[in-house]
């Protein structure tokens, strides 16, 4: 049978799914029951100081952003914490401990790093946390705090050496996919002293407009969330876990057992999940790490370790990749559906119906691979050109 633990910043978790911080864990009894499903870490919403609090809308502050009537994302207008740090410390805390899960506390990093140090020192004081995420990466918050700060790595470092000198727990920070470059601030906060790295938090967002009434969905800009967000949440894992030497745990657009794999073997330790929760309740949580469970059983691995960063030695750049021998389609007449969709999606008008069959030109053929990806009957693949 697989084992699923890991270790992360010197924690053991019983396996890699961890409830992000977000709204499934906007109180300890949310917390508490990802626990008894199963997850294996579990971290509240942000926890700011004693005066700020409880302020985001309660006049709707989600909206689903669907494609062909299927959702792809969600934009919130989630903030910090709904409750407050003494509910925080006396309660609720002890309430998430009671699900078996490690506690991986979320703290805001403040506009003055003093703040942050003494916010650290609270929390951790409770001894009912196990790890500690900074949190530098909100995108809707006030100027001074969230990604104002993360998208600094001077004020990313600031803020990580005066947490990390105070922390008697290990220190994690999460990172805003707000930068160009992710590696950059990374790699600030490890010469800072942090423990980890989490990648990342949700992606500045605008809902859309309401074209029957000219009114936006939502009036306030907000955090993109959901399926939508993995290939940006990739491109940023893959390029730290390549450069910088910390554990990361991922977070973005996990909504099956595939995606926690994937960013496994980009890398990641531990993989956090939220929106997901939010679609399909806490149950979800129990089927996935069944299924990773069976995956990893029939390929035939021992441990997460085995799979961790396998993707990464295949990653290059396109310059690379020009230097290879071309490839061009080639369509299987016994599985092609004659639908069509070939010839509509080249560019390059290399497929064309000849006789009732589509057929390629393979002198025109420039080896997209679009024709392969909207193939419904997988008949196109690439090959050599002598093919």
């Amino acid at each position: 049978m697989a084992n699923l633990a890991v270790t992360f910043a010197g924690v053991e978790f019983r396996n890699p799914l961890v409830l992000a911080s977000a709204t499934p864990s906007w109180d300890g009894e949310g917390m508490k029951r990802a626990g008894l499903a199963g997850v294996g870490g579990v971290i509240p919403k942000t926890i700011g100081p004693v005066q700020d609090w409880a302020a985001h809308p309660r006049n709707g502050r989600f909206h689903l952003i669907r494609h062909n009537g299927r959702p792809i994302g969600m934009v919130n207008l989630e903030l910090f914490t709904t409750k407050t740090r003494e509910a925080w410390v006396k309660e609720d805390l002890g309430v998430a401990k009671e699900g078996g899960a490690v506690i991986q506390a979320s703290v805001l990093a403040m506009p003055d790093p003093e703040d942050t140090a003494r916010l650290v020192e609270e929390i951790q004081g409770t001894g009912m946390v196990d790890l500690l995420e900074l949190n530098v990466s909100c995108p809707m918050p006030a100027a001074g705090v969230g990604m104002h700060i993360g998208k600094s790595p001077e004020l990313t470092y600031i803020q990580t050496k005066v947490a990390k000198s105070v922390a008697k727990r290990p220190l994690t920070v999460k990172l805003t996919p707000t930068v160009f470059d992710m590696v950059e601030v990374a790699l600030s906060v490890k010469q800072a002293g942090a423990d980890g790295l989490s990648i990342s938090n949700s992606v500045r967002s605008f809902a859309g407009v309401d074209i029957e009434t000219g009114k936006p969905f939502l009036r306030g800009y907000g955090g993109y969330s959901g399926p939508a967000i993995k290939p940006v949440v990739m491109r940023h894992l893959s390029e730290v876990a390549r450069k910088v030497d910390l554990p990361i745990s991922a977070i973005g657009g996990v909504m099956s057992f595939g995606e926690i794999i994937e960013y496994i073997m980009l890398g990641a330790t531990t993989v956090q999940t939220a929106t997901a929760v939010m679609w399909n309740g806490y149950g979800i949580i129990s089927k996935w790490l069944k299924d990773l469970g069976d995956w990893m059983a029939k390929k035939g691995y021992k441990s997460i370790d085995e799979i961790r960063g396998i993707a990464l030695p295949y990653i290059t750049t396109t310059e690379e990749l020009a230097k290879l021998p071309p490839l061009v389609a080639g369509i299987s007449q016994d599985n092609c559906t004659k639908c069509g969709i070939c010839e509509r999606v080249c560019m390059y008008r290399a497929v064309s119906s000849i006789g009732g069959t589509y057929q390629v030109d393979k002198a025109a053929c420039d080896g997209c691979g679009a024709c392969v990806q909207w193939c419904p009957g997988g008949a196109v693949k690439l090959g050599s050109m002598a093919i």
